[in-house]
Order: C-alpha cells, then structure tokens, then sequence
C-alpha cells in the first residue's frame, strides 16, 4: 500500500501485550483461563446488587483497595507495565515519536460521582486535594493522560468515546498515526473500570442476562458487564526489525461504519458491521475466504448476537460455499463486556489466536443459533496453523468496527 506521495506506507506491527481483567493480571493467567473454557464471571461484589436479581459481574477482585488512587488508572497501570516489559521498549522508545491512543465509554466517573454525592450533603466542607484530583481525573482524557507520562510518550495523545467499539477504534487510529508517519510507534487500547452507573442503565434496558452469559445461543438472554485495561504496543515494521523485537502480528486493516438506525439497538441485517468489515478487507487487500478465524463482540443479546449472523452470513456466503467459513468464537461469557476495552481485549486474543495457532472458545454456547462452527468446550489447537484472522465489535448508536490481523511468520511475513 502507497501513500498520496507514491511512497510505501509504513507497515504497522505488534510488539507488546498487557492486560488485567477479571481473570486476573496478566495476558497468560487470561489465555489460559479461556482456552480452559472456564467462566470468570461471578456474583457482584463492589456495590450491593441483591435488587438487581441473581445477576454477574467480571470484576477484577485481586485489585487493592486504594482508595488514593483511580481504580481505572489501577487497571491502566497493570497492564501498561506488562505491555512496556513484553515489547522492550526502553528509553529510546520513549519521546516525542510515540503517542497514545485510548477507547473509553466512561472514564472515571463512579469515583467523581460519589465524592459529588457525598459534598453536595456537606455544603459547607471544602473538597480535598485527593477529591480536586478524582474530579479532575473525571475527564475520559486522564487515562491517556496518565499512560503518556508513565509511558514518557511526548507524540500525539487521542481518546476514543465510542462506547463498546471505542478500543478497537483507537487501534484503527493508532495505526493511522503509524501509517501517515506522524508516530513511530503507539500505545493503544483501552480501559474500564466496573461501574455501577453503568450497570444500572444495562438494566434498566433490560440487557442484562439473567445467569451465564450465553453468546450466539439460543438461550441466550443478556449480556453481562466486566472491567479491565488491554494495551498493545504498535509500530512500525521498520522499527521493530531495527532493534531485534519479537513480533506477535501485523495490523493489516480496519474499519468502522454507523447504522445510523437506533440509540441502542442494532441493525436487525447488520448493515453497519458489514460496510467496516468491507473496509477492513480492502484495506488489508484480502478476502472473506481468506480469514482463518473470526473473533465476533457476542455480547449474548437477542439483537446483537442475530444481527452478527446476518452480517456473516452475507459476508462469508462464498467462503460457506466452499466449506471455508472461518471458526467463531465471543469471549464475553469469560471476561464480561468490558464495553471501552472490549475491543482490545478481542483484539489481543485474536492476535494470541494466530501466535498460538488455537481456536479460543466460546463458553456456555450449547444450542448455537446457526449450524456454524463456534467452537465450543475448551480452545482448540490447530495443527496447519492460522494465518489471518478477523476481530469485530458493535457498540451503541449503531457503531461497528473490523479489525484484521495477520501472523508473523518471521523476516518480511505477509505470505
């Protein structure tokens, strides 16, 4: 691929992955937690949802309390020390070359909340230093903002607000930024941190499940809701080769196109969903009957997870005619929908996918919705290996996006 001036355009790799999430700290306590077909959802415990019914949560219950610090910049923090140490970035990848790019529905909003609620009933106290800073830290922008310093990224800083496709957006940005050769290199993904505000709207909505979270199952009833940070390091080909990184993938392409149809519902066809997976191929330069595996949002909505198979099945109508369409999986019934981070978090176990060549499975699907290959049980090693494979996600207001990722097969890959 060229740019306007006919030159190549840089090509876009992932070097270092970190996250925390309700499975624990760490990409590996999370992949092994998957691929052993075990769920991490568990009933609520940071607020008292006894009214709310026997309803789960994805939790991140090995965080301290600190009531000093943010917990999203405790989630943020966690998984940026992991994606720094797994990519080997020191101090000449830090500077003015690297920026960084966040997804987030909500920054932090239940910490300012509460210390407002708790003000306005003592009108006459003044706020603390530690309240100044949580209202402060309220802006979504704070988490970037906390990522860049610790990171010591002096390049460009964004963040996403697009709901549940906001990470997977940043990493279209950050590729971007990379592509266009206004950043060398990129921290990107996303976070959030387990609110209560949050989940009381999701219920009231009535998208809640009502036990396990059951994607692309006919009994499925409702997604449910979890917390956590994924960050992936980004750069270009060029660099990385330059300082002898370990490549995980390369970022092939991307996506994103509006329904324009609802605030909160779906295109019933999946209109939206398709045109970003078109982008995505078009960009890459690559077909449906070329994805090996298909890491779908599966949130286990009646809407969502029947507007993802019309999509696919248009999509992929050539490959299934051929007996080429790709394995499916949703790992939300594992991690809850970690809504902000809930793109990077596909997004790294798509990656993870390809490095490892294993299916990850799609827990508590029994009954699937349609005669597809959604790969049930536990992850499944594949012995011929898995070259590409396609990450999407959906999000409210009628927001899609694609992702696509190829394995990195070693010196200029791509074959």
């Amino acid at each position: 691929m060229s740019s306007s001036s006919g030159q190549p355009r840089p090509r876009v790799v992932v070097t270092g992955l970190g996250m925390v999430s309700a499975a624990g700290t760490g990409v590996e306590p999370a992949w092994d937690r998957l691929c052993s077909g075990t769920s991490a959802l568990a009933p609520i415990e940071s607020f008292d949802a006894g009214a709310y019914g026997d309803i789960l949560g994805g939790e991140a219950r090995h965080l301290p309390q600190d009531p000093e610090t943010d917990r999203s910049f405790q989630l943020l923090d966690l998984a940026l020390d992991e994606a720094l140490a797994d990519a080997g970035w020191g101090a000449e990848e830090r500077g003015s070359e690297t920026g960084v790019v966040l997804g987030t529905s909500q920054g932090s909003i239940d910490r300012a909340k509460a210390i407002h609620r708790g003000l306005s009933r003592r009108p006459q106290e003044q706020p603390s230093e530690s309240d100044k800073r949580a209202f402060a830290n309220y802006r979504p922008g704070a988490g970037t903002r906390r990522v860049a310093e610790r990171a010591g990224a002096l390049g460009p800083q964004s963040t996403v607000g697009m709901v549940c496709v906001s990470s997977s957006v940043a990493l279209i940005q950050a590729a971007e930024l990379i592509r266009r050769g206004v950043s060398t290199r990129v921290v990107a993904g996303g976070f959030e941190e387990f609110s209560q505000f949050i989940f009381t709207g999701f219920y009231c909505i009535g998208a809640l499940a009502s036990g396990a979270l059951r994607p692309f199952d006919q009994e499925r009833d409702g997604t449910a809701l979890g917390e956590g940070a994924v960050l992936l390091t980004l750069e270009t080909l060029e660099s990385a080769e330059a300082r002898g990184a370990k490549i995980y993938a390369e970022l092939l392409g991307g996506g994103h196109a509006a329904d324009a149809v609802h605030m909160t519902a779906p295109d019933r066809e999946g209109r939206g969903l398709e045109r970003a997976v078109v982008q995505a191929f078009e960009e890459a330069g690559l077909a449906p009957i070329d994805v090996d595996y298909l890491c779908a949002h599966g949130t286990g909505t009646v809407f969502n997870d029947a507007m993802e198979c019309q999509a696919f099945g248009r999509i992929f109508s050539e490959a299934r005619a051929s007996g080429r369409m790709p394995p499916i999986s949703g790992l939300k019934a594992v991690f809850g929908h970690t809504l902000g981070a809930a793109g990077a978090l596909d997004a790294l176990f798509s990656i993870l996918a390809l490095t490892k060549s294993v299916l990850p499975p799609t827990v508590a699907n029994r009954n699937a919705i349609e005669d597809w290959d959604f790969v049930a049980g536990e992850g499944k090693p594949v012995a011929e290996g898995l070259q590409i494979a396609l990450s999407t996600n959906s999000a409210f207001g009628g927001n899609n996006s694609a992702l696509i990722f190829g394995r990195w097969n070693g010196p200029g890959a791509r074959a």
